[in-house]
């Protein structure tokens, strides 16, 4: 496994769209309009590999509130084997090395525990997405640093 970021302007933008596709949109039945936004154009993004297939992605966006990941992908076939986790992490902690002293993510209602486990905690009450209800989440870089793993 391997992670590599670059940003919209890199041909891997194409792969990141595919896999966001078929993921939001085909899968999940996300608002295909607003799968694409205005942070695109701004984010550093990341892909995940397995070998040398591409089978998740994530974004960090720098917005108003501050630093947010999101967007973030496995491919179906690829799901349950820690992939998940792993890109989280990646994209967390380069948010923190950018600057970051907290990391936002709005997470779909299903995937609270799993960010909870990674160390987000709820912020906020749900919002709607593309359609999709997800609830505010946060890290602070103080919790993140100096966390053993578990």
């Amino acid at each position: 496994m391997r992670i590599d970021f670059f940003d919209s302007s890199a041909d891997e933008f194409e792969t990141v769209k595919a896999i966001r596709t078929c993921v939001f949109t085909n899968e999940q039945g996300a608002d295909a309009k607003g799968e694409f936004d205005q942070y695109d154009s701004t984010s550093l993004f990341a892909l995940l590999y397995d070998g040398n297939e591409p089978v998740g992605t994530a974004r960090i966006a720098k917005t108003a509130a501050g630093f947010k990941i999101g967007r973030i992908a496995i491919l179906k076939k690829c799901r349950g084997k820690g992939f998940g986790a792993e890109i989280v992490k990646a994209v967390t902690e380069k948010a923190f090395e950018m600057g970051a002293d907290k990391v936002l993510v709005d997470a779909q209602n299903y995937a609270v525990p799993f960010y909870e486990k990674l160390g987000f905690k709820v912020i906020g009450t749900e919002i709607m997405d593309r359609g999709l209800a997800h609830i505010p989440m946060c890290m602070d870089k103080g919790e993140h640093y100096g966390k053993e793993e578990k």
